[in-house]
């Protein structure tokens, strides 16, 4: 057979081969084709070498074989006892003791072998490599009532009286084998959502610098250069230096709606072209790309068990050994009062129908679909732990720039000075030459206001001004129709003129003169974001207390149609927002509620760590500076009103599982004491069991957001409808 045991080593922080999902107790490890491979269970490893085609075909082959033919072995075991069942229906003119039955025995015995090294040998590895690092696992108690059954009817064979109990250990490991398998399915479907924030394996990248090849991803350096096609996906983070077309970023921010992508736009890692034809200047490499640093960040999560999860660990170590008991203490009543064929039966349907399968799953199935229906829409969340957290709170404090606002302003007006002789309309047009490609929130809010004004993105369509150049914290200057022009701050422009400029206001102002005057000014205010109405709304009707928190001193910093006077606290620093998070967490923390911050995740990563969920805004690029719970990459905040009924939907998911699995675990347990029980029923109850837990989990799959509709479309750029049909040349 290709593939071997390979020698167990500890390994708590590891992920399983096949699930993708976090190892934190001794792993299974085989080797195939030559390769180590580590499992969270001898059932992924199983459902591995059936499904997985990247391999040799004939692992496939193999372990399907080996399925097969247990079952095969397990079917003819069981034809073989059941003449032994006679007696049952015949009554006592049957002979079970004749000559007849006692072949069937041998036949049986023989039979069972198979099955014994198939799908036994591997429990029992697994059973041992548990007691060996200290623990007690499940598969030690289906080995004890599997090797106890054998071992009785073995010795019933060769002393030659007694019924046998083959059938009953087979189909327990046939059926225990196959509930596994069904389980690392899940696991792996769970764990599906996740992988896909990964980088793709094996994407091939035209790089067209130092000569047109086609190479892996991670050959990829900054400063290459390489050529993306219609229906091809991004490589790597970069920027494009040609190509004009839609984008489709909702593999990595959940957005569906695709965005406009043109010379300087950056593109990420894993989005997809949807109709352009691009060539990209590579600004990271693959391994630091958004998509890389966000599927770190769910690998960190999926490791890091929640505070129930260990909770129920810890009860499942306490429920081992007191099975085992309960077991020993059936077996020995039922043997003192109808005998050792009791016992043995009763004894092993206790310990079949007590494995705490649904137990073990109940917390870690619902925490990985919940992380993975999170990522899908565009939420990051750093942890198990504040999904928990999300599910308790009950306040929500909000930084106001670059949150409730746009990170890029709106242009207000422009107004030219009197005897400049312009226009406002060629005054926005020489602006949008002087800030054209560059990525400075004021460049790019007059960049959006000329390409909104028909005659303006006419006349600077494919000009740019000349001799250009950045003066940082200033502004730009250049030659446009051969006349030196800047466009800066007030402060440059009083230095520059000394009384013709007023201070900056809060709203914004640049201001556009040449050697001799000042030509006109551009002024800008803040927008409110789309959806910051919705989610403050939605949160109003769930009675949450809301506060925005600004550094503004003006008392009109926010709209009062989106919240009262009394409700923004102003004129904060980052310390005075780092004190008034810890200040309301402690009294939320009284009450048993929570609180979360949202905040843009660079200047508010203090008070985003105080609180108890820390919710940044911030493009993918930041993700390694922020420091938050959860990370919101699509512009809409209504996803924040999703991610806390989703953390509640999870916790009511995570209760039922528990509730269930309790409950069936005490019930079955009493039932197969009692007598109710056969070992094969038990077994199919276990079963079915772990297929209730993986059933419910799946309802925290993503599903269609009812309010998806109510929200205001993206207005960053032209509607994808519209481009459609006047497609941008």
């Amino acid at each position: 057979m290709p593939v071997t045991a390979a020698q167990s080593s500890p390994a708590s922080d590891q992920s399983c081969d096949y699930c993708a999902l976090p190892v934190r107790r001794s792993p299974v490890e085989l080797v195939i084709d030559g390769v180590a491979k580590r499992f969270c269970c001898y059932g992924c490893g199983l459902a591995l070498q059936i499904t997985d085609s990247r391999g040799e075909e004939g692992h496939a082959a193999a372990m399907l074989v080996r399925l097969g033919l247990a079952i095969f072995f397990a079917m003819n075991v069981m034809m073989m006892s059941l003449p032994a069942y006679a007696p049952h229906v015949y009554g006592e003119t049957v002979d079970s003791d004749g000559a007849l039955f006692a072949v069937l025995r041998v036949l049986a015995m023989v039979f069972a072998a198979p099955v014994l090294v198939l799908l036994g040998g591997p429990i029992l590895g697994s059973a041992i490599r548990n007691l060996r690092s200290g623990g007690f696992a499940t598969d030690a108690l289906i080995v004890l009532g599997v090797v106890a059954a054998t071992a009785i009817s073995a010795w019933r064979v060769f002393t030659g009286g007694g019924p046998v109990f083959f059938d009953t250990a087979v189909m327990v490991l046939v059926l225990v084998t196959l509930g596994r398998y069904l389980e690392a399915r899940a696991r792996a479907r769970a764990g599906a959502a996740i992988r896909r924030q990964v980088s793709p394996d094996g994407v091939i990248a035209h790089r067209i610098s130092g000569g047109a090849q086609d190479v892996e991803i991670d050959q990829l350096r900054p400063g290459d250069r390489v050529r993306v096609l219609p229906g091809e996906m991004f490589p790597t983070d970069g920027r494009v230096t040609d190509g004009v077309g839609w984008v489709d970023e909702a593999a990595l921010t959940g957005e569906s709606t695709p965005l406009l992508k043109r010379p300087s736009s950056l593109v990420s890692g894993g989005t997809c072209s949807l109709d352009g034809r691009f060539e990209v200047a590579v600004e990271r490499a693959a391994s630091d790309s958004a998509t890389a640093r966000i599927a770190g960040l769910l690998a960190e999560a999926s490791r890091r068990p929640s505070p129930v999860e260990r909770a129920t660990e810890r009860v499942a170590r306490f429920f081992l050994p007191a099975t085992l008991l309960i077991a020993a203490a059936t077996a020995l009543w039922w043997g003192v009062d109808r005998g050792i064929d009791d016992a043995v039966l009763r004894g092993l349907s206790v310990l079949v129908v007590a494995c705490p399968c649904a137990l073990g799953l109940a917390t870690p199935m619902a925490m990985w679909l919940g992380l993975g229906a999170a990522a899908s829409r565009g939420i990051v969340v750093r942890s198990a732990e504040a999904l928990e957290h999300a599910a308790a709170v009950d306040a929500v404090y909000f930084d106001k720039t670059g949150t409730l606002t746009s990170s890029t302003p709106r242009l207000l007006a422009c107004l030219p000075r009197a005897g400049s002789g312009l226009t406002a309309t060629e005054l926005l047009a020489h602006a949008a030459l002087l800030e054209k490609g560059l990525h400075h929130p004021l460049a790019r809010a007059i960049e959006k206001g000329a390409l909104a004004n028909l005659e303006v993105a006419a006349e600077i369509e494919g000009r740019r001004a000349e001799d250009l150049r950045l003066l940082p914290g200033r502004g730009v200057v250049g030659e446009i129709e051969g006349t030196r022009m800047t466009l800066g701050s007030p402060e440059f422009a009083a230095q520059s003129f000394p009384g013709q400029a007023a201070p900056a206001d809060a709203h914004g102002t640049v201001y556009l003169w040449n050697d001799r005057a000042i030509l006109g000014e551009i002024r800008f205010a803040e927008e409110i974001r789309p959806s910051a109405a919705s989610l403050i709304d939605r949160l109003r009707r769930r009675h949450f207390p809301l506060r925005v928190l600004s550094g503004d001193h003006r008392a009109d910093a926010i709209s009062p149609q989106l919240v009262s006077r009394d409700e923004v606290e102003l004129g904060l620093s980052a310390d005075d927002k780092l004190a008034a998070i810890r200040s309301a967490s402690r009294r939320r923390r009284r009450s048993g509620g929570a609180l979360a911050m949202v905040g843009d995740g660079l200047n508010d990563a203090p008070a985003l760590a105080a609180a108890d969920l820390g919710i940044a805004f911030g493009a993918p690029s930041d993700l390694t500076r922020l420091n938050a719970d959860a990370v919101v990459l699509a512009d809409d905040l209504m996803r924040i009103d999703w991610l806390l009924d989703h953390a509640r939907r999870l916790r009511r998911v995570i209760r039922q599982n528990l509730v269930w699995a309790f409950g069936y675990n005490t019930i079955a347990l009493v039932a197969a004491a009692a007598g109710w029980l056969t070992p094969m029923i038990a077994s199919i109850l276990m079963l079915l069991s772990s297929s209730f837990v993986i059933a419910n989990s799946r309802k925290l799959r993503t599903r269609p957001d009812p309010r998806r509709s109510e929200l205001a479309p993206n207005t960053d750029e032209p509607s994808f409808s519209a481009a459609r049909a006047a497609p941008p040349a």
